[in-house]
């Protein structure tokens, strides 16, 4: 009887822990999809217009690196999640074929060992409360196709 009551009351705590786990909006391993629920900020007139630009290439080890730079744009990791909204600075999303692998705090990435396939990636520049950046309502971000043969 006390195994079986002991069972009852972990497998309850530990579900409720998963499930207050799993709401967190930003859980990293989770299955977000491009229009993942972040609104778009338009970079208004008269502010300096960020930029991003990239490349994705196979290292030596086997492994694909993103590389981006950024115009107009620093990465401020120690801000995110502040609702004070700035132009010019924050971090940026990575998605790889529609789901967001993470979040990205510099100029480098590694993406891993990649299953041979075609794939899309999308970087985007977000502002510290995670919402993405854009001009005229088109969000600012680095989008490359490539194929791992």
């Amino acid at each position: 009887m006390y195994r079986t009551l002991s069972f009852i009351v972990i497998f309850s705590f530990v579900s409720v822990l998963l499930y207050f786990h799993n709401q967190n909006s930003h859980y990293q391993a989770s299955d977000h999809l491009e229009s993942h629920g972040h609104e778009l900020i338009n970079v208004p007139a008269g502010e300096k217009t960020p930029g991003i630009n990239g490349k994705v290439m196979k290292d030596p080890s086997g492994s694909w690196l993103l590389a981006i730079d950024t115009e107009n744009f620093d990465f401020a990791p120690e801000k995110v999640g502040s609702t004070k909204i700035t132009f010019n600075e924050g971090h940026a999303h990575i998605y790889l074929n529609g789901k967001k692998v993470n979040r990205l705090y510099g100029k480098y990435y590694n993406l891993g060992e990649l299953d041979k396939g075609t794939y899309k990636l999308k970087v985007t520049l977000n502002a510290n409360n995670h919402d993405s950046l854009a001009i005229d309502g088109n969000e600012i971000a680095f989008v490359h196709a490539f194929e791992v043969n």
